[in-house]
Parts: C-alpha cells; sequence; structure tokens
C-alpha cells in the first residue's frame, strides 16, 4: 500500500517500530534509518494540504501566504518528531495546534501593528462598564442585544467594537476562533453608530459620556434630571436635597468640568496619548 493510502497514524506505528528495534540494537540498521525517514518524508507530503488550509486562515494577516505556510511547515516538521502514539489523540488534532501556533508566532513577530482609534478605546470602555452593570443586574454575562439596548448602538457597532477590543488585547469573545486567528478582522468603524438618530455625532457622545462618569454621584443626578429627564433645577434639588439656586451652582460647576475634561482629552489626543 502506497503512503499516501494509509493513515497518519498506521505510518507513525511502522516509525516507532523501526525506532525501537533500532533501540534494541537489531541488524541493518542503515534500512531502517532510510526506512524512517522515508515514512516521515511520506507523512510531511501527506499533511502539507492542512498546513496550506491552515495558513489560507491567516491570508488576512495581511503578510506573505507563502512565509505563512513556510512556518506552518515548521509546526507540521514539529509534530511529525514529536507526535506521541501512547496518547489518545490524532495526529492531525495535533498537528493543527503546531502549525497554529507556529503560524501565530510568525504573524506576532511580523505582522504591522493595529492601530485603534481614541475614540473606539474610550467606547470599548463604555462597553466594559456596561457588561459588569448587566452582569451584576442578572447574574449573566451579556448579550450584543443587550449592549445595543445598553449604550444605544446599533448591534453591528458592538461587534465591532468587540472585534477593535481583540486587536487591542488578543482576548477573543469567540475564544475558539481566537486560537486560530490572533489578528482581528478588518474593523468597519462606519458601522459603529447609534441606534436613533442623534444631532451629536457618536464619537463625540462617547466622549461627554466618559467625562460624565468622572462627575461626583450628586453632579451625575443633576446632569441626569435636568438634560436627560428635562426636569427643573427646583425639582432636581427637592430630589438630592438642595435648593434651586444650589443646583445652579452645581449645574455651572460641572459644566465647567466638563469642558475642561474635554480640552485636556482633545489636547492629549493631539499630542498622541492615549
Amino acid at each position: 500500500m502506497k503512503l499516501a493510502e494509509r493513515s497518519n497514524e498506521e505510518i507513525l506505528a511502522e516509525i516507532k517500530e523501526l525506532q525501537e528495534m533500532e533501540e534494541e540494537g537489531y541488524s541493518s540498521p542503515g534500512s531502517r534509518k532510510e526506512r524512517i525517514n522515508e515514512l516521515k518524508d511520506g507523512l510531511i507530503e501527506k499533511n502539507i494540504p492542512l498546513v496550506k488550509s491552515i495558513a489560507g486562515d491567516f491570508s488576512h494577516s495581511g503578510l506573505d501566504y507563502e512565509d505563512l505556510t513556510q512556518a506552518g511547515y515548521i509546526g507540521l516538521l514539529n509534530a511529525v518528531e514529536n507526535f506521541d502514539l501512547s496518547k489518545n489523540t490524532k495526529f492531525s488534532t495535533y498537528a493543527t495546534h503546531l502549525i497554529k501556533g507556529e503560524v501565530r508566532h510568525h504573524i506576532r513577530d511580523n505582522a504591522p501593528s493595529v492601530h485603534i482609534p481614541q475614540w473606539i478605546k474610550r467606547l470599548n470602555r463604555q462597553v466594559k462598564k456596561a457588561e459588569e452593570k448587566i452582569y451584576k443586574e442578572t447574574g449573566k454575562f451579556p448579550s450584543v442585544s443587550e449592549l445595543s439596548d445598553e449604550l444605544n448602538i446599533e448591534e453591528d457597532g458592538i461587534r465591532e467594537v468587540l472585534k477593535a477590543r481583540d486587536s487591542m488585547t488578543y482576548v477573543s469573545i469567540d475564544r475558539e476562533r481566537r486560537e486560530s486567528d490572533p489578528r482581528p478582522e478588518f474593523i468597519d468603524y462606519e458601522k459603529i453608530k447609534g441606534k436613533h438618530d442623534e444631532n451629536l455625532p457618536l464619537e463625540f457622545r462617547v466622549r461627554i459620556a466618559e467625562a460624565i462618569d468622572n462627575l461626583t454621584e450628586v453632579q451625575k443626578q443633576v446632569v441626569n434630571g435636568i438634560f436627560y429627564e428635562d426636569r427643573t433645577q427646583t425639582e432636581v434639588g427637592e430630589e438630592i436635597g438642595t435648593s434651586q439656586r444650589q443646583v445652579s451652582r452645581i449645574k455651572y460647576r460641572l459644566l465647567d468640568e466638563l469642558k475642561d475634561y474635554l480640552r485636556e482629552e482633545e489636547s492629549s489626543s493631539e499630542g498622541g496619548g492615549d
């Protein structure tokens, strides 16, 4: 039977048998060595399509396909040399793991870094806070739909933000995909938009939301009551236990703080800071 017609495990079993004979000092070591090499070459040849398939899965990394394939061959060679037949694992499973590992290593060493805009990083922080809030309320990790409702952002936009998080942290929302793909897909920033028409672009609303997060709890109550619930200063004052005049002072003070914060953020962004 030709090597190409035999299973990986059958070829490896013969290799193991010949290696054991060689270790025990049986005669004709030269011919056995030649046969072992022939079997290993056949095993490598048989699994070249696996290497090419895995390299193709990483084609979006921006690196040359041939370079990815060469990295994959190193993983295949390691698999052939180190596979243990006594383990209850298929060779293809073991080889796939090593091939992907070498390709990932090559990409991480050679792929250009992914630039993430500042406003996306800010939005990512808002998504994390929303995740924590929903988890505390429900005891479950939120769905994309729940995050969309909480943040008033289209579901496709939430997915793009999560892909951006992938590129920043290499932590995946889909663990199995990340094991075969260490780089994020193309991030379509045009999809990251609010669910309803707004006067301000989402980028600016994200910056304002982050600035509000830095206010005191009383200041947040004033902002929410006056600007989001359209209540009077007197009504807000009754809620927080103070006068209308004090609410007015709080409002103007917090507006000054928000303006200062946003100016500092803009200056930091222009200077290249995070």
